[in-house]
């Protein structure tokens, strides 16, 4: 089943209903037990600016590891920022800067057996 938020075009009415929405659309994300819901230890959002997923959990955003596409040059390409993650067999790669086209800003790490 698709939730939908409500629309309206009075604003005032609007966030009232998102505010309802919101709380009972979040009981119906995963929660631990059948005791707790998922708002109350947080919320995934998704930080357009960094393009990265972050959870916000006690009034601080951290972001999440997620895997980003394996870079084919170190200087990245349009839309690489600081803080992505990728990895190969070979290599786990880390964006320390922000794409400008000609500075190196993914560094790598070799993986190996142990």
């Amino acid at each position: 089943m698709r939730i939908v938020p409500p629309y309206t075009p009075d604003i005032q009415a609007w966030a009232e209903n998102i505010r309802k929405f919101l709380g009972k659309a979040l009981n119906q994300l995963d929660a631990k037990d059948q005791y707790s819901s998922a708002a109350e230890d947080g919320a995934l959002l998704w930080d357009r600016t960094q393009k990265y997923v972050v959870v916000a959990s006690n009034g601080s955003f951290k972001q999440v590891a997620t895997k980003q596409t394996t870079p084919t040059a170190n200087i990245g390409s349009a839309g690489d920022v600081a803080g992505m993650i990728a990895w190969d067999t070979n290599y786990i790669y880390i964006c320390v800067g922000t794409h400008d086209g000609s500075t190196a800003i993914w560094k790598r790490i070799v993986l190996s057996t142990w």
